[in-house]
């Protein structure tokens, strides 16, 4: 019977890899955060919700988590959704991310905080994207819900349009996969 064990180099570069990431993600304490926190600073804005920013010198995207902006087929929305971001987050900006999960195209899914504040918040609050949970299903520990609301109430962004326009998560899931969030 063959052995499956890799070379030892390579379990200790495997090794040191993980406790590198894990450092980054799970800062010592005395008790291990349910969401870890990262100091980056931000590269670009690709949309309404995704971000380009330099973690531990490389550019990450991160999708914003618990939203959806408009699809890049949705205009003006989509392209108000991108100005606004870019409006809260110039170039340079060093924000907090708080890490939630990463996704099947590779992202970090965070919420970004800029001096405490989160971002997604003032995006909804302006009605400049959806709150979406059924992208992670870990969005219960948020009041998005009540931002969209607001701005739903009140007429603001996507909501100037009487129930709003089409959700991105309706037409992703009716092209079959065609569209990408």
């Amino acid at each position: 019977m063959q052995s499956c064990l890799l070379p030892v180099r390579v379990r200790v570069s495997l090794l040191a890899g993980v406790s590198v990431v894990l450092s980054i993600l799970c800062p010592q304490s005395g008790r291990a955060e349910p969401h870890p926190h990262q100091t980056v600073t931000v590269l670009a804005v690709n949309n309404g919700q995704e971000v380009l920013v330099d973690f531990g010198g490389e550019g990450r995207a991160v999708r914003l988590a618990c939203l959806q902006a408009p699809l890049a087929q949705q205009q003006p929305w989509a392209s108000a959704a991108a100005d606004q971001l870019r409006e809260l987050l110039p170039s340079g900006t060093e924000v907090t991310l708080e890490f939630r999960a990463r996704d099947v195209y590779g992202r970090v899914v965070a919420r970004l905080l800029l001096e405490g504040n989160d971002i997604a918040e003032s995006l909804l609050s302006q009605g400049a994207v959806f709150a979406y949970d059924g992208y992670l299903g870990q969005c219960n520990d948020l009041s998005y819900l009540r931002f969209e609301a607001e701005a739903r109430e009140t007429s603001r962004g996507l909501w100037t349009v009487p129930g709003g326009p089409e959700r991105p998560w309706n037409l992703i899931e009716a092209s079959g996969g065609e569209l990408e969030p």
